[in-house]
């Protein structure tokens, strides 16, 4: 199943990267609670995961930790933190927990979907 999921507890945030994604042809599959988006993800892996690190049931970086090891560690979906959490600090802590972007909120539409689209075609590699 290809789509992208999306773990983001602020409605107006989730709707708003679901509009961008959609309208760009993309499945998004959005979750508010970040273990539940991990269950689902177990079942049917995405191809792109987007993460806030504020969740309301866990921390962000802690799920972006267990959803790689359970995953596939190096072979897992690419995670990308979309944060308000902004700064070199935070980007470099979302990629030593294993981030392969960071994108801070707020965002310009065009490079979240370059984002996106850079990691889906590399997975096609």
């Amino acid at each position: 199943m290809n789509y992208i999921l999306l773990i983001e507890d602020n409605q107006q945030n989730a709707d708003l990267v679901i509009q961008i994604l959609q309208s760009a042809g993309m499945d998004v599959k959005h979750f508010i609670n970040g273990l539940e988006a991990a269950q689902f993800a177990r079942r049917q892996h995405p191809s792109v995961i987007l993460i806030d690190f504020d969740l309301p049931d866990i921390d962000g970086r802690t799920l972006v930790l267990s959803l790689k090891k359970q995953l596939g560690g190096e072979s897992a979906p690419p995670i990308v933190a979309v944060t308000a959490r902004t700064g070199a600090t935070e980007k470099r802590l979302a990629e030593q927990f294993g981030c392969a972007g960071f994108v801070s909120k707020p965002f310009e539409p065009d490079k979240l979907l370059c984002l996106i689209q850079d990691l889906l075609d590399q997975s096609l590699r």
